[in-house]
């Protein structure tokens, strides 16, 4: 009697050995793929945050290279004066409008301290906004008064028609100047 059946099939052990191999092989892919989702919402929020700081600088920029004191430029309800101390600032400048044009705006500049650290708020009065962290713990605004010998910055700016060369974001690390007008 013969006793060599051929064999047709797989023995449940072997059935399960394939299973659990296919389960681990898809329990890595999966770890793969949550690894890679985290990197690239981590790389977008890099990403937002790092723009929204470059734009922030940039209308803050845009905002001091515009001050506005001139009494005909623009509404009457507009204060055309700056004045600025250790905290805050405020002045006139020009905003772009939802047509694209600018308009003149009031602008105030202060410092902020908060749960998501210091810096400085820049809002307008035509509803725009903008952020300027610093990584210090304290900071204040100071204004440059005169460029000769190195410069000479001043804690306040007294109301009136006159404007800094400057406003600086002091911090006991750090130092961010915005010229004020177009110069050179």
């Amino acid at each position: 009697m013969r006793t060599d059946i051929a064999r047709t099939g797989f023995t449940l052990l072997e059935v399960l050995v394939a299973v659990m191999i296919a389960a681990m092989l898809l329990l890595s892919a999966d770890a793969v793929f949550e690894q890679l989702a985290s990197s690239r919402d981590d790389t977008a929020r890099s990403s937002v945050t790092r723009d929204r700081l470059q734009n922030s600088d940039a209308l803050v920029k845009s905002w001091v290279r515009q001050i506005d004191v001139s009494p005909t430029a623009g509404p009457a309800s507009l204060p055309h004066a700056f004045v600025g101390d250790a905290s805050e600032s405020r002045f006139t400048s020009w905003c772009v409008a939802a047509g694209g044009w600018e308009q003149a705006c009031a602008v105030s500049l202060h410092t902020v301290a908060d749960s998501t650290g210091v810096g400085v708020v820049a809002v307008s009065s035509a509803g725009d906004s903008a952020r300027i962290q610093m990584r210090d713990s304290t900071i204040a605004l100071r204004y440059l008064s005169d460029a000769a010998n190195g410069g000479h910055w001043v804690v306040s700016w007294p109301s009136g028609p006159t404007v800094p060369l400057a406003i600086g974001i002091v911090s006991p690390s750090d130092t961010i100047v915005y010229r004020v007008g177009a110069r050179g």
